[in-house]
């Protein structure tokens, strides 16, 4: 009996100092901003000085940024982060937004030579840390979370996380809808003690369910629909968290939530995304691809037919690679600096590619050996065209080379643009007129044999994102039409630079392709359908209308027309086929849920399609 009460007086004493203990376990307090909106000379730049001179006279023990830092993604913006953030005396963190990798003017260097990466990991006290980059990348989509960065969470938490430790998880995209693969980040967190997700994107202090994961979306540092000039305070003691918002010269932080982690609050809420469907590939399952292969990296290229049973295509880690067209074997691969955004280019002896660090390189097709090199002081983002001996590209945000394919000799270049060049030229049928867009308002018309402006076209707007930076324009005759972030499908008179007419009833966005003999244009809208418009007369005459039922979309995937389908492509991975003649949905499939980046045929009926996930698959037509 007295064994027994001595017993229970030690374990009722062992409880008592194993609360008192952890009772008393070191609060974990920290600066959490997001959605700095910086540019020179304007308020936010001011606001950010701020916010860092108040932070700097509170004891913090770091401070972490989940992204958009900057306003449009320019060196000016990013340079004028980096000064800021550098006066911070608690040591800091972080991550891009869309803001940072959706219009970079450097094509996502100038982040990388600021902060050296676009993730990070640590750990402090019983806490790990993670951050992630969720794009999107240099064009419209959803958010996505790279394939090599989904592979780096998994080695990170297995190889880093100790005993007793707890994660927390961090990126500029809430996990959830808006993230194309937001299910593949949980179900690997899930796997680990995560105990909190922090986010950004939304500016509203707010709680979410990441798939059971207590979520926290930050408030913007901008005053604008808030308290004021401000920043979030995460506090992390024993299980549970206090999220506090700092208002700039008030004396004491507002209490937004306190609560227990082990009790998740958060799963009250509603979880942030539906799971993909699908169930539409049973209906149309004789319409499987032939072929499909995984990479072990995200993919914003199209994969190219290069030879007789080859395709080629770059990575987002930096590899230009030529695979098997039937295995899938790898035939070979060089690594560059950086994601690659060029479309590659197979000129029969020669795969042609730019990078982000300025180089435009030819690879011998038979063995990636490098036949020849340019050097630029500028990213390579946009697709060239081949004309004969001749390559057309455009560099950077300021100039179009045309250059010889077989030594990259350049034969002249035009420098009046004043805006990133992203999308493939188009040219004239007889070789003599070359016709691209540009992120600074503008549509140029160039002598396509010396180079010289014939004209150039505005929609008599001065913002910049309703440029046709972004669309492959369709030359038709005496016409040029193109569609733009503005919502309107534009016909331009080749020779004069004129407009002939302008419409914007169908939402159109970036997604444009021509018929083989010039006598249609398809677009594909920003809700659920596709148009097909003549090309000859004077006024927008549209010739069918299909409801392909895709939702809400602003992928700007060109069309592509084949053996008389059009094939369109999605923000969610559905390739779709139209009859061209009868206006006819003839099959769709939904390849994966990223973004299909181009469609490209083959051989015969081969149908090729590259996603942002990583994969590649071949379709045949003729079923």
């Amino acid at each position: 009996m007295k064994k027994s009460k001595l017993l229970l007086a030690f374990l009722l004493l062992a409880n008592c100092l194993g609360y008192a203990q952890t009772a008393t376990e070191k609060p974990l307090r920290f600066a959490f901003l997001t959605d700095l909106h910086v540019s020179p000379g304007i308020d936010s730049e001011s606001g950010l000085e701020s916010i860092v001179d108040e932070i700097n006279r509170t004891p913090f023990d770091f401070v972490v940024v989940t992204g958009d830092v900057s306003n449009t993604g320019s060196n000016a913006e990013l340079e004028s982060v980096k000064r800021i953030l550098t006066r911070l005396k608690h040591p800091f963190h972080v991550l891009p937004g869309n803001h940072e990798t959706n219009w970079s003017e450097s094509a996502g260097k100038t982040f990388l030579d600021h902060w050296k990466n676009d993730r990070f990991s640590f750990n402090h006290g019983r806490y790990f840390f993670i951050g992630f980059n969720t794009g999107p990348y240099l064009k419209m989509g959803d958010g996505h979370v790279k394939q090599e960065d989904l592979l780096w969470l998994k080695r990170e938490l297995a190889e880093k996380l100790k005993p007793g430790m707890d994660v927390v998880s961090l990126a500029h995209y809430p996990i959830g809808d808006g993230l194309d693969n937001w299910f593949d980040v949980t179900a690997i967190l899930k796997q680990y003690p995560t105990k909190l997700i922090l986010c950004g994107h939304g500016h509203r202090l707010s709680l979410h369910n990441f798939d059971g994961i207590t979520g926290v979306m930050g408030r913007s540092s901008l005053p604008k629909n808030t308290a004021g000039l401000g920043y979030n305070i995460i506090t992390l003691q024993n299980d549970s968290v206090q999220i506090e918002e700092k208002i700039v010269g008030e004396a004491k932080p507002r209490l937004f939530q306190h609560m227990s982690l082990a009790e998740n609050k958060a799963l009250q809420k509603k979880i942030s995304g539906p799971a993909p469907d699908y169930s539409i590939n049973e209906k149309y399952a004789k319409h499987a691809p032939k072929f499909s292969y995984q990479d072990n990296a995200s993919l914003f290229t199209a994969a190219v037919p290069a030879g007789k049973k080859a395709i080629t295509f770059g990575t987002s880690d930096g590899n230009l690679k030529l695979i098997d067209a039937t295995t899938g074997k790898l035939l070979w691969k060089d690594s560059v600096f950086g994601s690659i955004y060029t479309n590659p280019l197979y000129t029969g002896e020669y795969i042609i590619a730019g990078t982000i660090s300025g180089q435009l390189i030819a690879w011998n097709q038979k063995n990636g050996t490098r036949a020849w090199t340019l050097e630029f002081n500028e990213p390579l983002i946009s697709e060239p065209i081949q004309h004969n001996n001749l390559i057309y590209l455009g560099v950077g945000s300021g100039t179009m080379y045309c250059m010889d394919a077989r030594d990259g000799k350049i034969i002249w270049s035009y420098k009046g643009i004043e805006g990133q060049l992203q999308a493939r030229p188009a040219l004239s049928k007889d070789g003599k007129q070359l016709v691209f867009g540009a992120w600074d308002t503008h549509l140029y018309c160039l002598n396509a044999t010396n180079g010289e402006l014939k004209w150039k076209w505005n929609n008599g707007s001065r913002a910049k994102l309703y440029s046709p930076g972004n669309v492959v324009p369709a030359i038709a005759g005496n016409k040029v039409i193109i569609v733009a972030p503005d919502r309107y499908m534009t016909a331009i008179d080749l020779q004069t630079g004129k407009t002939i007419w302008r419409n914007n009833q169908y939402r159109v966005r970036e997604s444009l392709g021509i018929s083989a003999d010039g006598q249609t244009v398809y677009a594909k809208t920003m809700m659920d359908t596709v148009i097909a418009v003549a090309t000859s007369p004077d006024t927008m005459q549209v010739k069918w209308i299909v409801n392909a039922a895709f939702g809400y979309e602003h992928n700007p995937c060109p069309i592509t027309v084949h053996n008389g389908v059009v094939f369109t492509g999605t923000k969610n991975g559905e390739l779709v086929a139209i009859d061209e003649k009868k206006g006819q949905m003839l099959w769709k499939y939904k390849a994966g849920n990223s973004s299909i980046n181009a469609i490209r045929t083959g051989k015969k009926d081969e149908i090729w399609i590259s996603l942002i996930e990583g994969k590649i698959q071949r379709f045949n037509q003729s079923l």
